[in-house]
């Protein structure tokens, strides 16, 4: 058996088992970040995602790397593989503390893990906390939702000017939860607030299911590999 599938069967067998870990993923936007280089026109952030970041170092690009360095057990990366982008992989890697044994793949819930993705989703008996965007409506997602907090488009413009207040009103519902599953897809914002809520409160799970969630908060297909006719849908990452 493939690290692909492996890794997909491990943790969500955890998940479905009630183990708390924490998921963090960082790939190509992230990257930009953390160098200080421009996301812009022609890029998916920002003609389906609707974010943008300018050509120098910011907040959100300062706060990636300093989530960079967690050596928990249960802290868990997921990065781009050396099949997908080898300079994605060289830097990330380079940068992680953490034991190589929980570095995993950042496509891990998509490509040809997609199917059983949703599946997962659909068959999902859990209660979720989901972060999203503040377009999605708890009707449309096949899991039980406990609770949705929505998070704006302009997700690095918006984490400049309002980062500190989004993450105290956070803090405050977080403080006192144990053992909640959070499911976060705010771009390259979410390994920030992963970051910030492990701190706070680590007696939670808290994944980062980037747009493996798409179909369900905007209502259509946003990625190729969601489609089962593209070679992303049957891409296996490999390290």
């Amino acid at each position: 058996m493939d690290k692909f599938t492996k890794d997909f069967d491990f943790f969500w067998g955890l998940i479905e088992n009630k183990k708390n870990f924490t998921f963090a993923r960082y790939a190509d936007g992230e990257v930009l970040l953390m160098k200080g280089m421009e996301v812009s026109n022609g890029t998916q952030a920002l003609n389906i995602d609707k974010w943008s970041s300018p050509n120098r170092f910011t907040k959100v690009g300062a706060e990636l790397i300093d989530s960079m360095n967690h050596t928990e057990d249960n802290y868990y990366y997921a990065i781009s593989g050396i099949n997908d982008n080898i300079n994605d992989y060289s830097f990330l890697i380079n940068n992680l503390n953490q034991n190589k044994d929980r570095v995993t793949f950042v496509n891990l819930w998509i490509n040809n893990n997609y199917k059983r993705m949703i599946e997962k989703l659909k068959s999902l008996e859990r209660e979720v906390i989901l972060i999203c965007n503040e377009n999605a409506k708890i009707s449309n997602f096949p899991f039980k939702i406990k609770e949705l907090i929505p998070f704006p488009n302009d997700c690095v413009n918006f984490w400049e000017k309002e980062s500190e207040s989004f993450m105290k009103n956070l803090f405050e519902k977080v403080s006192v939860l144990e053992d909640e599953l959070f499911f976060i897809s705010c771009g390259p914002i979410s390994e920030i607030i992963i970051h910030k809520l492990f701190l706070e409160n680590p007696n939670n799970t808290y994944i980062d299911v980037g747009s493996s969630i798409d179909e369900f908060v905007h209502g259509y297909k946003t990625r190729p590999y969601m489609n089962e006719n593209t070679q992303y849908n049957k891409h296996i990452s490999t390290f």
